[in-house]
Parts: structure tokens; sequence; C-alpha cells
């Protein structure tokens, strides 16, 4: 019964619903200014839990311990926001980021996504269905290609990763970001796993890749130059929701 009535129930109001339960669930988080989102400036206690994860989760922008990271680093470490113009392709569009890129006049901002059925609360309706191991756009268009969380869901991802490659411009870098174990000595892919061996290794999540400690290393194999990302060593982490741990993989064309 409680199933068919919410079959009825329009999404758009489903979504409206379901953002006044979250705001409403996040009071006791707001009461507190031990940490900040440095996306939408909101101070908190602590941010909410997501998944397996506590202190994760911004209620307001609905950004995660990564989006702030990348946040960061496209601000403040490379230079994103400022000039020159640049031309930019994101892929799976991140909703907590959108406000600050489309409002820059710096920046030609295209999304894209393959799996748009997920297009509601973290994201939005791309410009432009398609894969990232299939890029419908000629050699050396973009400046700068961003993908996070979306290697590990490509069965081909070097061949995805030489799509990327392809459409840069000489001069082009992209931001990767993906799960990873540095633990784990190398990168894997089975179909095989039974859901007992996924938990196991990321938590259960239904993913393509395991990565391991050679992620960087795949990315070289396809042209990029590829530098060791030392920022969330320099900024206060803690503040911010960001494991010291935390990083991404900035490769470079030229």
């Amino acid at each position: 019964m409680k199933q068919a009535v919410k079959r009825l129930i329009p999404s758009q109001l489903k979504q409206h619903l379901g953002g006044l339960r979250l705001q409403f669930k996040s009071i006791p988080y707001r009461v507190g200014n031990d940490v900040e989102c440095p996306i939408c400036g909101t101070h908190y206690k602590s941010f909410m839990p997501f998944r397996y994860r506590n202190n994760a989760y911004c209620p307001t922008c609905k950004s995660l311990e990564r989006h702030r990271y990348i946040y960061l680093n496209l601000r403040d470490n490379l230079g994103f926001y400022a000039a020159p113009r640049k031309k930019v392709l994101h892929f799976a569009p991140d909703i907590c980021l959108i406000p600050s890129i489309v409002q820059n006049p710096f920046i030609e901002y295209i999304t894209a996504d393959y799996m748009t059925s997920f297009t509601s609360s973290i994201t939005i309706k791309p410009d432009y269905v398609m894969s990232i191991d299939n890029i419908l756009f000629p050699d050396e268009t973009f400046d700068l290609v961003i993908a996070i969380g979306i290697l590990v869901m490509v069965p081909n991802d070097a061949q995805a990763i030489r799509e990327v490659f392809r459409v840069l411009k000489p001069s082009g870098y992209a931001i990767f970001h993906d799960p990873i174990n540095l633990n784990q000595p190398q990168s894997f892919s089975d179909a095989n796993l039974t859901p007992d061996e996924k938990q196991k290794l990321y938590h259960g999540h239904d993913q393509r890749w395991y990565y391991g400690a050679d992620y960087a290393d795949r990315l070289r194999a396809q042209g990029f130059a590829v530098e060791t990302d030392t920022y969330a060593q320099q900024i206060d982490a803690k503040r911010y929701g960001i494991s010291p741990n935390e990083r991404i993989y900035v490769a470079k064309k030229g």
C-alpha cells in the first residue's frame, strides 16, 4: 500500500518533500562553527553523514568531501576561475559545483552524462548524452575535462582516458577523481564478484573498476603527465571535512 501511494506522488513533489526532510534532519548540524563548506560558505557543527561516512555531506549545496577538495583545488591551486577564458567539458556534472562555474565569465561550460536517469538532486540534465569513452567532439576542443567518479564505471577505462586526451588542446589538462585503495598495488576489474566480495572491496558499490596504487600510471600509459597531489596537506582539511589523504589527479596533455 505504501509503495502504491508513493507511485502516485509526482516526481517533482517527491523531490520537494525530500528536500524538506533533509533540511529538517540537518538542524542539529547547523548549530556550530567547527566545519565550513568552502563552496557555499555554510558553517556547521559537523557535516552530515553520507552512507558509511560521518562528517561528509553539506545539506546546503549537497557537496561531499571530494567536491570540496576539488573546488579548493580549482579555486586556489589551479587558477580555474581566473582569466584567460577556457572551454570546459564536465562529465556527470555535480550540482554543488555548477553555480560557481556557470556564473564565471572566463568559462565556457559544457556538460555530458551517459546515465541520464541519475539527473535529480545531485546533478543536472546534461547538455549532451554521451559516454566518456566515445566523446562526440573533434580533437583538441577543450582546455579542461572534469571527470569525478567516472572512470570507475567505464568498462574500457583506457579507451575513455584516450578519448579525454584526444579532445584536450595541446596545453589542456583533465581532473580525474575515483575511489582508490592505495594499499592495493594494482587496479583490476571483475564482473563476477559476489555482493559480499564487493562489500569487502569498496562498501558494496556496483562499479566496474577497483583502482589501486597504479592509478596515475594508468593515466600516464595513455600519454598524460601526472603530478603527485599533496595539496590536502597544505590546507585546513579538518575545517573543510576533507581527509588529509584526499587527492585528485591532474593529468596534463602538454
